[in-house]
């Protein structure tokens, strides 16, 4: 502020040596002095009610209190904070702020911190506390205002500290809006036993155990670089590392992931087992429900065939015997057989030629985009009919193909006997005759088909016959018919191997 005290409005030559002077002149500075003494006063009353002070002044207790006011740019030294000792040492335990920012308790049982005095919301709040724990029993239990900070602190649970053994332990809090949200800190323990973060080290070596997790509480080991151990690696968790080594056992719950996984004990996962390199013998576990005993992960396969690889790009398992021949396609086949005769009818109509499968349909579901070589036999006889009739193969999609090429052989006679062969390719799924008109009742028929068909979509498939007119007496498709089907790649695929 700026004073008001004005001392040039005091005459300093008045009065005059050796000559009459006016009595105004003298009431003029006697007045003007009594206000400068008033307004020195006030100013002096002003400082002592608001400056910052070394000591007390004389007559007036000691009040160096801010009241929130700024101190800019100030520069520190040998600073302390008042230490409070709390004299509630069990049960609801209240820290109030403004009592200081270091305060101290000696537990006598189970705590519960309850908070108050906080700055409003918009300044920061900042206090430490000591606490004595006296017993492993005596917990902490914080306000559920603590929420951030409780990650990867020891032995908290559901806003419950624990201790695993008695002593001094300090902790911090601080608020940002009034208590509202508090960030907790731990001051003087090592974080090693981490509840909800990951610990990520270059390398672990160790020529004891390395451990993580527990029964309620499942947690992982993750090392971009080496976890070398002597004896053995168990976790809960997962246990994921760049190389794992060990002389011992890899034992986990959870998954185990490395580029390199090397020992001459046993790895053991309930999850899964993810790596550059397994080196060992690999005996899965029994399979369930729910889980394959080996699952292999759809990917790109390798530029130059490895010998002794087996890989899966999502549409064909295939396997390298030899680098020289390299990579082939590994079948699987999926297969629809009659275990019994199953009575058709006596129709002119498309029908199907095999009873069983899903609603006894006798369909198939197509990958998309996929290449099929497919194979089968049916027989068919009838013991009834001698209308003139022939018989034709066909294929009923619920998606149009990309293309279909496959051979038939027939044969056709009066009950079973050795007969020629009739042959013909067909290009579509609609009716193809594959067989000459026939008048027998006792007509036995053959039909053996091999091709490929490329899926453009998603397709049902369902093989069909159909005779040109009602024979007059329904066949029986007789069993062990059947047809198989085998992915060989991607519905643009052209060679596998080294053509």
């Amino acid at each position: 502020m700026t004073s008001q005290i004005n001392p040039n409005n005091i005459d300093g030559s008045y009065p005059v040596a050796g000559q009459d002077n006016n009595s105004q002149g003298f009431r003029d500075n006697f007045t003007n002095i009594k206000v400068n003494f008033q307004d020195a006063a006030a100013e002096i009353t002003d400082l002592q009610n608001k400056v910052v002070l070394k000591s007390a002044l004389t007559g007036i207790p000691l009040d160096n209190n801010m009241d929130n006011a700024l101190l800019l740019a100030a520069k520190i030294q040998d600073f302390s904070a008042t230490k409070v000792t709390v004299s509630t040492t069990s049960g609801t335990v209240p820290i109030n702020y403004v009592s200081g920012h270091y305060q101290s308790i000696a537990t006598s049982g189970p705590i519960t911190l309850s908070f108050s005095g906080f700055p409003d919301s918009g300044n920061y709040g900042y206090i430490k506390l000591q606490l004595n724990i006296q017993s492993v029993a005596h917990t902490v239990t914080l306000p559920a205002a603590v929420t951030l900070g409780t990650s990867g602190l020891q032995g908290y649970s559901a806003g419950t500290i624990t201790f695993a053994a008695t002593g001094v332990y300090e902790f911090a809090f601080g608020t940002y809006d009034a208590g509202a949200t508090i960030t907790i800190f731990d001051l003087n323990r090592g974080l090693t036993n981490f509840a909800g973060a990951d610990i990520q080290f270059d390398d672990i070596t160790a020529t004891g155990n390395i451990t993580a997790g527990n029964v309620s509480d499942i947690r992982f080991i993750s090392a971009s670089g080496n976890v070398l151990a002597g004896q053995n690696v168990s976790a809960s968790g997962n246990v994921i590392g760049g190389n794992i080594t060990t002389v011992g056992l890899v034992s986990a719950t959870g998954t185990v992931t490395g580029s390199g996984i090397a020992t001459t004990g046993t790895v053991s996962a309930t999850g899964n087992v993810t790596g550059g390199n397994v080196v060992g013998f690999v005996r899965p576990s029994t399979g369930s429900a729910s889980l394959a005993p080996l699952v292999l992960t759809s990917g790109t396969n390798v530029s130059v065939p490895v010998a002794g690889a087996m890989e899966y790009d999502g549409v064909v398992f295939y396997t390298t015997p030899q680098t020289t021949t390299y990579r082939g396609v590994s079948p699987s086949m999926f297969v629809l057989a009659l275990s019994a005769d199953y009575l058709a009818n006596d129709s002119s109509s498309a029908q199907k030629v095999f009873n069983v499968g899903t609603g006894s349909a006798g369909t198939i579901t197509l990958s998309g985009s996929t290449t099929y070589m497919f194979e089968g036999i049916y027989y068919i006889t009838r013991a009834l009919g001698t209308n003139s009739h022939t018989t034709s193969l066909l294929f009923s999609v619920s998606s149009a193909l990309t293309s279909i090429t496959y051979n038939i052989d027939s044969t056709t006679s009066t009950g079973a006997a050795l007969t020629g062969i009739n042959r013909i390719y067909a290009s579509s799924v609609s009716a193809t005759v594959a067989t000459p008109a026939s008048t027998s009742a006792t007509e036995n028929l053959v039909f053996t088909i091999k091709g490929i068909l490329r899926t453009n979509a998603s397709t049902t498939l369902q093989p069909q016959f159909q005779y040109s007119s009602a024979p007059g007496g329904a066949p029986t498709v007789l069993k062990n018919s059947y047809i198989r089907f085998v992915p060989i790649g991607t519905s643009s695929m052209t060679t596998v191997g080294n053509w």
